[in-house]
């Protein structure tokens, strides 16, 4: 007698999805966690002296909490913080006059002029250009450091065989929880992938290089046409083969105040359209195809097993089935505790499975929102004399002429492909 539920259909089907439970967590950035040893910080004698960068965006209310926590820093080598500020920000430039006593503190300003290009790319290379340092810390004012060793753990990174440091930030915990989960999620499959030693891209406002490199090979020379991005292009382009480290060690972390949604949606927006300029990452685009592809095979299996099972009678595949949805879920739970404890992100640990699915979720309506949007809000359009005279001063005369020769040839292309559109009506 044939008992209802047991029969082969059940057995490799049951196999089949509890297999996928048990194996599919592994397909996930939570449980390839980022390589953490500890550095020594450098001796006095061989630490290196940091300019920290910080590129004002009109937040003046974060410019003023933080600023004194970097000011405030222990570090023997010497270092100097210098803020870039709009030249109209009057409310920036009263925060900088409060700590103008401190001789650690300079700052520069971007001309009116530019309001037609990145502000952002120019204000990051005014910076450059002022800094007497080689090391140099780009980060955002609303991004606060762990503590007051954060530049002499930096330094520990700072080595004659670097040239790139990436480094970890997350939002502070009054951020909703999908913010916070998705910042950890894809930090890390661009650290870990850094940790191979050529980075990608990264989605934290905290990069570390050398001014020498940045001014020989001409900055942001070739992105110009982008207002997005600076991160990113820094990390493609000066994260070099084997010469770039990464610092997640935590004293090495920033903090960074919440943003409106509607900033945090653009983000993911412009890191989109950035992304298709960016040079590699084939193999990590891959990999996180594979470990979204492994996550929702697994569910869908599970679903439709216990559908199956409860139109056929095969009550043990149905508990088979729902076991195994359990599992893979508790599984996934345990191990993104790990990380999320790691990297202090405090995301209870129920929720972990539910923020891994919504991660797809979102990764549809930011390509959806992409779609969508009008692509000349990622481009500077109107380079004019504001451009002239950004790039003379601050590139000097060798990289302004091919600066000119650069813009001239694509302001050609266009006229010409706009003449011979209308040529051809």
């Amino acid at each position: 007698m044939i008992i209802p539920g047991i029969d082969n259909i059940s057995l490799l089907l049951s196999a089949a999805v509890l297999l996928l439970a048990l194996i599919t967590p592994m397909f996930s950035p939570l449980f390839r966690r980022l390589r953490t040893p500890s550095r020594q910080p450098h001796g006095n004698a061989a630490a290196p002296p940091v300019t920290v960068l910080l590129v004002s965006n009109g937040d003046h209310k974060a410019l003023d909490e933080h600023l004194p926590l970097y000011l405030t820093q222990e570090y023997a080598s010497g270092y100097e913080v210098i803020v870039v500020v709009e030249k109209a920000d009057s409310e920036a430039e009263n925060v900088l006059k409060r700590y103008s006593y401190d001789k650690k503190l300079y700052h520069t300003f971007v001309p009116d002029t530019s309001r037609y290009m990145s502000k952002n790319k120019l204000a990051i290379t005014l910076g450059v250009k002022a800094a007497r340092n080689e090391w140099i810390v780009l980060t955002d004012p609303r991004c606060k450091p762990a503590d007051s060793h954060w530049i002499e753990a930096m330094s520990a990174h700072f080595d004659n065989d670097t040239s790139m440091v990436l480094g970890y930030s997350n939002y502070t915990e009054e951020a909703p929880t999908f913010h916070r989960f998705e910042r950890l999620h894809t930090a890390l499959y661009l650290l870990r992938y850094a940790q191979g030693g050529r980075a990608f891209r990264t989605n934290c406002q905290h990069v570390s290089f050398r001014k020498s490199e940045y001014m020989q090979q001409n900055g942001f020379l070739e992105y110009l046409k982008f207002n997005i991005g600076e991160y990113d292009f820094l990390a493609n382009k000066f994260g070099q083969e084997g010469r770039t480290a990464v610092a997640a060690d935590e004293s090495t972390w920033l903090w960074e105040n919440p943003i409106h949604r509607k900033t945090w949606q653009n983000r993911l927006v412009y890191f989109h359209e950035v992304g298709r300029h960016l040079d590699g990452g084939g193999s990590l685009r891959l990999l996180r195809a594979t470990d979204t592809l492994a996550l929702h095979l697994c569910c869908i299996s599970c679903i439709l097993s216990a559908v199956f099972a409860g139109f056929t009678s095969r009550w043990i595949l149905l508990g088979v089935s729902v076991f195994s949805l359990l599992l893979n879920a508790v599984i996934r739970s345990q191990i993104g505790k790990k990380a999320v404890k790691e990297f202090k992100a405090g995301i209870p640990a129920w929720k972990i499975p539910f923020l891994e699915l919504n991660m797809a979720r979102n990764a549809f309506l930011t390509r959806m929102r992409y779609e969508y949007a009008d692509k000349n809000d990622f481009l500077s359009h109107k380079v004019g004399i504001c451009l002239v005279v950004w790039a003379f001063g601050s590139l000097g005369v060798w990289e302004f002429g091919r600066l000119g020769v650069w813009a001239f040839g694509r302001l050609g292309v266009w006229a010409f492909g706009r003449l011979g559109v209308w040529s051809s009506t």
